[in-house]
C-alpha cells in the first residue's frame, strides 16, 4: 500500500529522504501544473511555478506539521506563490489562446478544461468546435473575480471538498459555498451568452 503524503513528509523531515521527496513530486506535479495553468494559461510559466512550489516545500519542510493535511499545506504554498507572482508583475498575466503557436513553434496546450479527446480521430469540424468551446471556457474563467476563480479552480479542477478549500484559503466553508455558487452562476451565464463581457459587481 502506498505511503500517505504525511508519512513521506515525515521521512523527508527526519532523514532528508530524497526518495520520499521524489514520490511527493511525482504524485502532485500534475495537479500543481493544472492549478497554475487555470490562472495564467501559459504552460511554461505553470511548469516554472510548480517547480518553485516544490523548491519551497523542500526548503521549508521543517515547518510542516502532520496535524495538517498535506494537500492543504501544499496548495497554500501554491496560492501564496501565485499571489507573490501577480504582485511582482503588478499587471495581470497576459492570457494566451489555446493551441497558440509560440515563437519557438511549440504549441501551448490546455491541461484541464480542454474537452476530452474522443476515441476516434475528430473531423475538422469537430476539432474546431472543441477548440472554440475550450476558448470560451478560458475567457469565461478570466472574467470571474479572483476570489471566485480560486474557489472554482480548487473545488472543480483540483477536486477538493469545500472544507479543504476553506482550509487552503483560510475562509469559512459557508464563504466557499457562496463563492462557488456565484462562480458557477456567472460561468453558466457567460457560456450561454459568449458575447457578454462585463463582470458582475
Amino acid at each position: 500500500m502506498p505511503e500517505a503524503d504525511e508519512e513521506l513528509m515525515q521521512k523527508l523531515q527526519r532523514d532528508g529522504d530524497e526518495a520520499a521527496f521524489t514520490q511527493i513530486v511525482e504524485r502532485h506535479q500534475r495537479g500543481l501544473l493544472n492549478f497554475f495553468y487555470q490562472f495564467c494559461w501559459d504552460r511554461p510559466l505553470a511548469e516554472d511555478l510548480s517547480q518553485e512550489v516544490f523548491c519551497r516545500l523542500f526548503a521549508h519542510r521543517e515547518s510542516y506539521s502532520v496535524t495538517a493535511k498535506f494537500t492543504t499545506y501544499l496548495y497554500r504554498i501554491a496560492r501564496n506563490l501565485w499571489i507573490d507572482y501577480v504582485r511582482a508583475h503588478k499587471n495581470r498575466p497576459t492570457v494566451v489562446s489555446l493551441e497558440t503557436e509560440t515563437e519557438s513553434g511549440m504549441l501551448k496546450d490546455h491541461v484541464i478544461l480542454k474537452p476530452r479527446v474522443p476515441h476516434h480521430e475528430p473531423t475538422v469540424d469537430e476539432a474546431i468546435q472543441q477548440s472554440e468551446l475550450a476558448e470560451r471556457v478560458q475567457k469565461a474563467l478570466d472574467q470571474l473575480p479572483a476570489e471566485q476563480r480560486e474557489v472554482f479552480v480548487l473545488a472543480k479542477t483540483q477536486g477538493m471538498k469545500y472544507a479543504e478549500v476553506a482550509d487552503v484559503l483560510d475562509i469559512p466553508v459557508g464563504t466557499v459555498r457562496s463563492r462557488m455558487h456565484a462562480a458557477t452562476r456567472r460561468l453558466q451565464s457567460l457560456l450561454s451568452h459568449p458575447d457578454h463581457r462585463t463582470k458582475e459587481p
